[in-house]
């Protein structure tokens, strides 16, 4: 019951902050040190850490790709620009993924040689040069991919030497080169030339990776993102360590992928001339053998002038030669488009529609170019197993044959106005019976020239037209903002590294303390005790280096003796009017620091002129004794088996004429038994009439009984504690005396309290309890029979002025 009652009081406790805090303030030596050194550490790392740059590049995608100058050239006529026929709407999305495809990171690394990269050594950390290297490598690989490998350049005099050490130690290389020599080695063949920038220093290095592994990192590097949805703005982020490094890098790769617009945009151009050039060759062959037909005809027949022989026929005909020339242009580009349709090769090029008026069929042709485009698009970022990929494959197959049943139909329809042409040319051909035979021929021989040389004249104008095209053409992106690095790094931030390592200044210690009062297991302040028991604290001493007995020279105005002068104020007010008040000191395992209290308790006693006695009742590991200057011999162990008197066992002290000692005396085998028999009753009562305060340094109570079994003669009961060497589950034992009613008169004494800055004081040994527990002990030799042997005088004359009441 008494313990849920003081676990109820304990937990009605408010927190205290004040006392919380104060943990933290009895540490601040460890914050001190801790913040100081993460500061060190802090500025450390910025000072030899590789900063890191932010390098920015904007690209605008334009949304309309029909941007070249020949669109505004040629107008909206009848015969339209090729290129016109392709005009895709650009999705900034797909020249997102376009711009950080492979094939141009690839293209950027081998132009730059980026897979080599090179260093300057320092003392802490290694500088890549980049543009500002004094050498420059060229390197063959024996293979596509290789493992990083790094060679050491030594040995460099700036115009002194043609010579250098190149060095590896994975392959095992180390020669003396020249300046152009070419070095054969397991990875490729290598290289060194110098670049005229001047070396300062002796040793550099460069490194070697293959273009995967370069393309890999500059890749995770780089950042392309549309920063707004409503916008065609690319933005393009690369983090380097060298800030024309990755101005390079930007640059180079925008430019690549510029180039790569382009050439996009040109291979519409190039496939219109190349389908041009292809007629051109036919219509010319055509147009050379009509012409060498009509002069053949004009020399077989000596014709000179057939035109004024025909002039009526030609003028009520010209309608119909126009007429008809026009359907058969129609019908030769309807044809060879079919040709072009019609054979399988051509399934990927485009198609151009200028030389048809067709709306449908010009849509048609839109939609079919659209898609070859988008499919062409699409497979740099995919496969052909792509379900869109398939859709669109699908798509221009659909419209492939939609454009063929077309121009089939106006094939058809074209034919029909020939053939109504021809039947109104018969009623005209009915009128001109009486024209010769010769002038019926040239007609028409005249008249296929002209198809021929229509035919030829429009294609040459096309080509021409086209080509303007191509020259005008420019990329669909352009650049709004050119690669630009930042003027700070952003990789180390000093104000963030300065402001973490405070923190971690503060944290470190700060979890250490509260893990230290957490989870310790020893006591470590008052506060401690307190919460644990209810048992009065009748005084605390403070750490200190001494050990053993206070001096009265020395010690006398020590704060160390002010703590046990009012130690002893305390006990007065205790013992109250007892004549010869026992004092029995215990605590719950050795080195707690009994035998320290009694002595010095027992000699400010003595100061004030009370005659003290103390007993060194732990017959085990007598320690007393030893911090005396005595030995153990003939002690408390040697009267309580003898018919002496107990004052031939009492030993004077040299410190002060009015404390006396009782040592423990050979250890026995049987102490507890010994603390039993009747004479340490008889023992107590001789011995209350010859001193006026006796002082008893018993045994461990957490170890043996043996303070128990002297409790029976203790007037009050001091129980000792020890800052950061008692275990906290030890006060237990207190707790269970007091409600147990085991002690009366049970009072706590807190040994080496060390309190900061304001404590300079403190009890600082500790020794250990070996007899029969496993514990060591610190002072004295053992001997054979269990004593410790020291140095002691039996004097029983000193009883002699001792007064003795009856």
């Amino acid at each position: 019951m008494t313990d849920i009652k003081r676990k109820v009081i304990k937990d009605d406790d408010e927190f205290d902050v004040k006392k919380f805090l104060s943990r933290f303030i009895d540490h601040w030596k460890l914050f001190t040190i801790s913040i100081i050194l993460f500061l060190l550490l802090g500025f450390l790392f910025i000072r030899y850490s590789t900063p890191l740059y932010k390098v920015h590049a904007q690209v605008l995608v334009q949304d309309d790709q029909n941007n070249s100058a020949a669109a505004s050239f040629m107008g909206s006529g009848q015969l339209q620009d090729f290129s016109s026929l392709f005009s895709i709407q650009s999705n900034v999305s797909n020249e997102l993924a376009i711009i950080q495809t492979r094939d141009l990171m690839e293209k950027m690394v081998r132009e730059m040689n980026l897979n080599i990269s090179y260093y300057r050594k320092g003392r802490i950390r290694s500088v890549e040069l980049f543009d500002k290297s004094p050498l420059s490598v060229s390197f063959i690989p024996s293979a596509d991919s290789i493992l990083e490998t790094t060679f050491h350049i030594s040995s460099l005099k700036q115009g002194t030497i043609n010579k250098f050490v190149i060095k590896n130690s994975d392959l095992n290389i180390s020669q003396n080169l020249k300046w152009g020599d070419t070095l054969n080695t397991s990875i490729g063949k290598i290289c060194i030339n110098k670049t005229g920038k001047p070396f300062e220093d002796e040793d550099y290095f460069f490194t070697i990776i293959s273009v995967e592994e370069t393309i890999e990192n500059i890749t995770k590097n780089i950042t392309a993102e549309i920063p707004d949805k409503q916008t065609t703005i690319i933005d393009l982020t690369y983090n380097s360590n060298v800030p024309e490094k990755g101005q390079a890098i930007l640059k180079t790769l925008i430019a690549k992928y510029l180039q790569r617009n382009l050439e996009e945009k040109n291979q519409i151009s190039d496939s219109t001339l190349a389908f041009i050039d292809s007629r051109l060759v036919i219509v010319s062959a055509e147009l050379n053998d009509i012409e060498t037909r009509i002069q053949n005809f004009k020399q077989k027949n000596k014709l000179t002038d057939i035109s004024e022989q025909s002039k009526m026929l030609i003028d009520n005909s010209s309608d119909y030669y126009q007429k008809l020339n026009e359907v058969d242009v129609q019908l030769n580009v309807i044809k060879s488009m079919l040709d072009l349709l019609k054979d399988e090769k051509n399934n990927n090029r485009t198609i151009p529609s200028t030389l048809n008026n067709d709306p449908t069929f010009l849509g048609l042709v839109d939609k079919y170019n659209t898609s070859l485009i988008d499919r062409d698009r699409m497979l740099l970022t995919t496969t052909t197993t792509n379900p869109y990929i398939q859709n669109l494959d699908v798509q221009i197959k659909n419209l492939r044959s939609d454009l063929i049943k077309s121009l089939q139909n106006q094939e058809k329809a074209y034919q029909i106005s020939k053939d109504k042409i021809t039947a109104e040319n018969s009623l005209i051909s009915s009128t001109v019976q009486t024209v010769p035979v010769q002038e019926r021929t040239y007609i028409g021989l005249t008249r296929e020239q002209g198809i021929k040389q229509t035919l030829y004249v429009y294609l040459l104008q096309k080509k021409e037209e086209t080509a303007i095209t191509k020259a005008s053409n420019i990329p669909s992106a352009s650049i709004i903002e050119t690669p630009k690095s930042e003027y700070l790094p952003y990789f180390p931030q000093t104000s963030i590294v300065m402001a973490v390592s405070f923190l971690l200044g503060l944290i470190v210690p700060s979890c250490y303390v509260l893990l230290k009062y957490i989870l310790g297991s020893r006591i470590i302040s008052r506060e401690d005790i307190t919460e644990l028991t209810d048992c009065t604290i009748l005084a605390e001493i403070g750490h200190s280096e001494k050990v053993g007995i206070l001096s009265l020279k020395t010690d006398v105005r020590s704060v160390l003796a002010e703590q046990f002068r009012i130690f002893r104020t305390n006990m007065d007010f205790v013992i109250g009017q007892k004549k010869c008040p026992k004092i029995l000191i215990t605590s719950s395992m050795t080195g707690e620091g009994k035998s320290f209290i009694a002595a010095n308790l027992g000699q400010l006693y003595a100061y004030s002129g009370k005659k003290v006695l103390l007993i060194e009742m732990d017959l085990r590991k007598p320690k007393l004794s030893g911090m005396l200057g005595l030995g153990t011999d003939n002690g408390f162990t040697n009267y309580i088996i003898s018919d002496k008197h107990v004052e031939d066992f009492i030993k004077p002290l040299p410190q002060n004429p009015n404390i006396f000692l009782m040592s423990s005396g050979p250890v026995p085998p049987n102490p507890a038994e010994l603390l039993m028999l009747p004479g340490v009753t008889t023992m107590f009562e001789k011995l209350s009439f010859m001193f006026d305060c006796i002082i008893l340094d018993t045994p461990p109570i957490g170890v043996v009984t043996d303070a128990q079994i002297l409790n029976k003669h203790s007037d009050i009961n001091l129980y000792v504690v020890r800052e950061r060497y008692t275990f906290k589950n030890s006060v237990e034992i207190v707790n269970d005396l007091l409600d147990n009613h085991k002690f009366q008169n049970l009072y706590l004494v807190v040994n080496d309290v060390r309190r900061g800055a304001s404590y300079k004081y403190g009890y600082g040994y500790g020794y250990g309890y070996g007899y029969g527990y496993g514990y060591s002990y610190g002072y004295g030799a053992e001997n054979g029979n269990g004593s410790i042997n020291g140095k002691g005088t039996k004097i029983k004359s000193i009883f002699k002025n001792v007064k003795k009441v009856n």
